[in-house]
Parts: C-alpha cells; sequence; structure tokens
C-alpha cells in the first residue's frame, strides 16, 4: 500500500517570528535619542532569520518605521549567533525645546511613564513588564538629573 509523504512544515514568514525577550534602551543626546532594540530568539526562530539575514534585517527597520514613525537613521541591525540575538540600532531626531517628547515611543507600546511605574532614578527610567506576551525591558538614560509627566521628560531645576 503506498504511502503519502508527510507535508511540509509551512516555512514562517520572517514578519512572524516572535522574539522571546526584548530590551530597549534609549539614551539622550542633545536633539538625538540613540536607540538599542536587543531581542533574544528561540533556537528554530534564529535558525531562520539568519538564513534571510539581509531581508530579516530590512524587515526589522521598516517595522520600527512603520511602528514609530520618527525621524530616524543611521540604522544597523547585528546579529550574535552565539547569543541568538539582535540588536537593532539607530538615532531618533528630535527637536529639544524645554522636555523630551516621548509619545511617539510609549504610545504604540501601549505604556505611559506614570501609569505603568516607570521607576526613575535621578538620570533614568526604566521598565519591566511583558508586552504581547514578551518579556521586555526599556531603560532611558539622560546626562542631566531628570523629571516627567506622563509622556514627557525634562530636566530637573
Amino acid at each position: 500500500m503506498p504511502t503519502t509523504p508527510s507535508p511540509m512544515p509551512e516555512k514562517t514568514e520572517l514578519e512572524e517570528l516572535k522574539e522571546l525577550e526584548r530590551n530597549i534602551i534609549i539614551e539622550a543626546e542633545g536633539e538625538t535619542l540613540h536607540y538599542f532594540e536587543e531581542k533574544k530568539w528561540a533556537e528554530d526562530e534564529f535558525t531562520r532569520l539568519i538564513e534571510e539575514e539581509e531581508e530579516f534585517s530590512s524587515n526589522q527597520i521598516e517595522k520600527f518605521k512603520a511602528t514609530y514613525g520618527v525621524d530616524a537613521g543611521n540604522f544597523d541591525l547585528e546579529v550574535y549567533k552565539k547569543e541568538k540575538s539582535t540588536i537593532l540600532k539607530c538615532d531618533i531626531y528630535v527637536e529639544l525645546d524645554t522636555w523630551y517628547d516621548f509619545h511617539w515611543f510609549l504610545k504604540p507600546l501601549g505604556l505611559d511613564f506614570i501609569d505603568d511605574h516607570f521607576e526613575r532614578l535621578e538620570k533614568e527610567l526604566s521598565w519591566e513588564g511583558s508586552l504581547n506576551k514578551v518579556k521586555t525591558t526599556i531603560l532611558l538614560k539622560f546626562a542631566f538629573k531628570i523629571d516627567n509627566c506622563h509622556a514627557h521628560v525634562w530636566a530637573q531645576r
């Protein structure tokens, strides 16, 4: 009796890959915000993304642009095979009046500095939790002592 071959598993689309962990650091330097986003991946998903590293890289940059809609440049995506992680880096150009406006960052994530209990230290705001079932940490660093409201950060008087 002939047997039918089992169907090949469908290949996961690059945009459907889901990280295990996400760590975001934003360092403010004048009118430039240096953005770093590290993602840690499961073995099978990481194997899939390195198969098409160039396409994955442009996909991650486009995803960033579509999510945040900010004036950004100097994009780079680094892949760390040993750690099974990727780091997206870019510079975000902002107009600095008397404060930094982080609505662009917080709104797509569904977060708020006060309502979501970001921890404020002298020169940092940090948060740890789960976003879309992904363990996430966020750290915003400044060169001066800060105060903040729901989505703005300014120098302490």
